[in-house]
């Protein structure tokens, strides 16, 4: 094929690609879980509801957690998790922040399925903390779902939350309660 062909299906699939792709917004059907596990042998399962954010046709990709959103299922330990744990009075958000680069957009755009491990940056509690991501993105008809392959490990320590750990501890009577939880995606996209 001569060069000056080559050239010219390339230009035109950058065209293309550079078309369709599109901002996304995250849906109200979006969450975010964690485990938690408490005197060294009982896990409950716990999410926020309160998940927003945007993948934008550049690659930046922005998800906020209402921290108040906990669910734990149990009242008055949401109340403990919001007060003593993530002090939403003073910190009420979570923001998770990544790029993907064009050509993982473009893959996504055409519909076919992207596993990636991917650097995003979380701050949470006044600190901001990098850690990787083992992500599977699908996208068919206007809609993406992007959901973790492997939970991410996330520690109190990184975040300062040491003293949050032990005060739900104190206050809850446990002998023990994880400093690490692993945390799983369930972030459901559509095109603006």
């Amino acid at each position: 094929m001569p060069a000056w062909i080559r050239l010219l299906t390339c230009a035109s699939l950058l065209l293309i690609t550079q078309v369709t792709l599109a901002d996304w917004r995250l849906t109200s059907a979006s969450k975010v879980g964690y485990v938690s596990i408490k005197n060294n042998s009982i896990a409950e399962q716990n999410y926020f509801s309160g998940v927003s954010g945007s993948l934008s046709k550049k690659g930046q990709l922005k998800i906020s957690i209402d921290l108040s959103t906990v669910e734990t299922q149990v009242e008055i330990r949401n109340q403990r998790m919001r007060d003593l744990f993530f002090e939403v009075t003073q910190y009420p958000m979570a923001v998770v922040t990544a790029e993907l680069d064009m050509q993982e957009l473009a893959q996504v755009e055409s519909g076919a399925p992207l596993e990636i491990v991917k650097p995003f940056s979380l701050s949470l509690h006044g600190v901001e903390a990098t850690a990787e991501a083992h992500l599977r993105i699908v996208s068919v008809a206007g809609r993406a779902w992007v959901s973790t392959v492997r939970p991410i490990l996330i520690s109190a320590a990184d975040f300062g939350l040491e003293g949050g750990v032990a005060a739900l501890q104190k206050i809850a009577g446990l002998e023990a309660i994880a400093a690490a939880v692993p945390v799983s995606v369930d972030l459901r996209f559509v095109k603006k």
